[in-house]
């Protein structure tokens, strides 16, 4: 297994993508840790993990809150003595044309897109710097490099998290921490797969994707593993798109 003995957090792992990532890793021998506001959720998943034969622990976790965010680091290397993988999965998206764009939904996609993204990876660092390795993996989206009507404030947070990437792996390379990017295409979770029951939408959004259908989340965990594994040891403050396609047109 690729992970085996590897300690890995994946913030937003309760639910939709972040679910993959958790059940996925853990297949792989990682010890998960699964940070979410969802509480119920999250433990129902640790508990369906474990029940599969894998390790995994719940701590609930706000990102946007810098206390959270060492909160959580400090549990897991209390509890397993290390920490070797973190994936800053959770995110939110709300739509809106640029004039109807409030202060609050900027300021609040912002809270958790930017700062929650910052502050994990701040409290992470910390501890992978000490053992002398660490991998960070940072989900952004197609939406920091493509425009698209209604997000305006989802993709200026996601097109900050490109440039923190940058940042954070040249500032850690010299402590074995890798750092890297995935940005994925629309993917049939969350609020993409309630919106397929309207044909119309799926055919207006599908029409536009090479591939000529949606991801699915198993097809985003293995550029995670990638990034997680030490097949991606050489490399870092990369990005991976896995979007069907889309990108290159």
């Amino acid at each position: 297994m690729r992970l085996e003995g590897k300690v890995a957090i994946i913030t937003g792992g309760a639910m939709g993508i972040g679910e993959a990532y958790s059940v996925g890793m853990a297949r792989e021998g990682a010890k998960v840790v699964i940070a979410d506001v969802n509480e119920e959720v999250g433990k129902k998943l640790a508990e369906q993990i474990i029940r599969e034969g894998g390790s995994a622990l719940f701590v609930r976790t706000d990102v946007s809150s810098k206390t959270d965010a060492e909160n959580l680091v400090q549990k897991v290397v209390n509890e397993y003595g290390r920490l070797d993988i973190l994936v800053n999965n959770a995110g939110i998206l709300e739509t809106a044309p640029v004039e109807e764009t409030t202060e609050e939904m900027w300021d609040k996609q912002l809270a958790v897109n930017v700062k929650g993204v910052f502050f994990c990876s701040q409290a992470a660092a910390k501890a992978m710097v000490k053992q002398r390795s660490g991998k960070i993996i940072n989900i952004s989206s197609i939406a920091a490099v493509g425009a698209q009507p209604g997000l305006c404030a989802y993709s200026s947070t996601k097109g900050a998290v490109l440039t923190m990437t940058r940042v954070f792996a040249l500032e850690l390379c010299p402590a074995n921490i890798q750092v890297n990017t995935i940005l994925p295409g629309t993917t049939d979770t969350g609020m993409a797969k309630r919106a397929m029951v309207d044909p119309e939408w799926t055919k207006q959004v599908t029409q536009g994707i090479p591939m000529g259908r949606l991801g699915k989340t198993e097809e985003l965990l293995g550029a995670v593993l990638f990034f997680a594994s030490d097949d991606s040891n050489y490399c870092t403050g990369q990005t991976l798109i896995v979007d069907g396609g889309v990108s290159m047109i």
